[in-house]
């Protein structure tokens, strides 16, 4: 999406100088500036993840050694993760290291703390404000701290729906599944995803497990109600 938009403010550079003038010029391309080291910022996260992901595999294999070199990849790439901490944890803690798995555990902490932090600052964004793309960037940040906070995953399937992104809510519940989270809120978010799409199986599995694990929640009772509305941000705060 961010190289579309690259490649459009390219093609109307010329438009706008007719109009604008040079400082148009110069807007355009800080604009191109900003979306090139944003593709080289996010690909930088993801080929960090990816290391911590291989490592992660290779020490539940044994080979630490390697895992190790994986660590330090992704370190080099981009060190505020908390899964990336978390690994060197794992790492010094086999090694014996109990003083740099103890520094392990408290970059860690700091990281999810940070997370934390920036989703409730994206939910303030998102309920208060009503402002989307803050919401989203700060959501953004947020899993870029910690990849498995799940509060922050369930605020951005409640973003997705409630702005009809229903791929960006499903790839959210998709990680929240892959977690194991189960709560009543990522659950009536599946749901109402579920209605909106007319995913019928889905809609029943649903009420079906929020009516064994949560039969008095709110959530639960209000798609038991039978009313068909957009639900207000239910995320976790």
């Amino acid at each position: 999406m961010k190289l579309k938009k690259t490649v459009s403010a390219l093609l109307i550079t010329n438009a706008l100088l007719a109009f604008s003038g040079c400082s148009a010029l110069n807007n355009v391309y800080g604009s191109i500036q900003n979306d090139i080291s944003n593709i080289r910022f996010e690909n930088r996260i993801g080929k960090s993840q990816l290391y911590i992901k291989e490592a992660k595999a290779l020490m539940f294999e044994g080979d630490y050694k390697s895992a190790k070199i994986k660590l330090d990849k992704a370190y080099k790439l981009y060190a505020r993760q908390a899964s990336l901490h978390a690994g060197y944890r794992n790492y010094y803690e086999f090694t014996g290291n109990q003083k740099l798995a103890y520094l392990a555990t408290r970059r860690f902490e700091r990281m999810v703390e940070k997370s934390n932090v920036l989703n409730l600052k994206g939910r303030y964004a998102m309920v208060q404000l009503d402002s989307p793309q803050l919401a989203s960037d700060l959501f953004s940040l947020s899993i870029t701290y910690h990849d498995e906070n799940t509060a922050t995953l369930v605020n951005i399937a409640t973003l997705g729906y409630t702005t009809g992104n229903y791929a960006l809510a499903l790839s959210s519940l998709k990680m929240l599944n892959k977690l194991g989270h189960m709560s009543p809120e990522a659950a009536l978010i599946e749901y109402l995803v579920a209605t909106q799409l007319g995913d019928n199986d889905t809609m029943q599995i649903v009420k079906i497990i929020m009516k064994s694990s949560w039969p008095d929640s709110k959530q639960y009772k209000f798609i038991s109600s039978g009313l068909q509305t957009v639900a207000m941000p239910t995320g976790n705060s």
